[in-house]
């Protein structure tokens, strides 16, 4: 994959930052981890200023806000003014499964280009609250797309891979390294996965490398479009690869894991 520049920006598909960690679904098989991850929720400040360094060397379509679920964030309508100040993009999408966002107030919707919609049919969302959404976003302008799910791909292997072979096979195939690029804590990633891993499965793999740091690109130091564009165009596979099946895995039907402390 080459990337094209425009006055010095890498033009991508599009950027996304975990504006939280914490879901109030637990979907199996979700790629940032979320059942497994602990609540947390950045700051609008932190996040303005990883993308006003951003916003010098890279031009995304679109900049999205997920998680997690973004709305359980204590004030979205500060990260999205952060958002828009910092030049990134013009065109500022959420991705929801829309159980918060029927109840947002309006200052999030008008600060809105895009949402999408997961409904899911292991935690149905009431056609009410689509409907109610819906309405919401024709209100304010805002692009809607419900995306109906019934499957999710496992995407989360039992053990790590255990071949190198096998390891390139499962990064020159995936989809993710493309449309999934994300702004975390100081650095850029390719996927999602990398800022996650580690955490999840540290107590199983106790001498797991901090793939975050492995695999993400400082956002401090010189040279970030050269770095970026090298580190975009890569063809060797991130340390995360080993523990991830990217777009490879196969297709399971869609199930929430129960709450911890529920009943077998």
């Amino acid at each position: 994959m080459r990337y094209e520049l425009h006055d010095s920006r890498v033009l991508t598909w599009s950027l996304e930052a975990h504006v939280t960690t914490h879901c109030n679904l637990r979907c199996v098989q979700c790629c940032p981890l979320s059942p497994h991850l602990p609540a947390w929720a950045v700051t609008p400040e932190a996040l303005g200023e990883d993308l006003r360094k951003l916003a010098r060397v890279l031009k995304p379509n679109v900049f999205k806000l997920t998680g997690g679920e973004p709305f359980l964030h204590p004030d979205l309508p500060a990260v999205l003014d952060a958002v828009r100040a910092s030049g990134i993009c013009e065109q500022v999408s959420i991705t929801t499964n829309g159980f918060l966002a029927q109840s947002a107030p309006d200052a999030v919707y008008e600060r809105l280009d895009r949402m999408t919609l997961s409904v899911y049919t292991s935690a149905p969302l009431p056609e009410r609250s689509i409907v109610r959404i819906t309405e919401r976003c024709e209100r304010h302008g805002v692009h809607l797309t419900v995306k109906s799910i019934d499957a999710f791909q496992r995407i989360t292997p039992d053990a790590p891979l255990d071949s190198d072979a096998e390891v390139q096979d499962v990064f020159a195939k995936c989809w993710l390294k493309h449309r999934c690029h994300l702004v975390y804590q100081g650095r850029f990633f390719t996927c999602t996965r990398p800022p996650h891993v580690a955490t999840v499965l540290a107590a199983r793999h106790p001498h797991l490398p901090a793939l975050a740091e492995a695999d993400g690109l400082p956002l401090d130091g010189p040279d970030l479009l050269t770095r970026l564009l090298a580190y975009l165009e890569r063809d060797t596979p991130l340390a995360t690869c080993r523990h991830c099946l990217g777009s490879s895995g196969p297709w399971e039907p869609h199930a929430q894991l129960p709450r911890p402390g529920a009943s077998p």
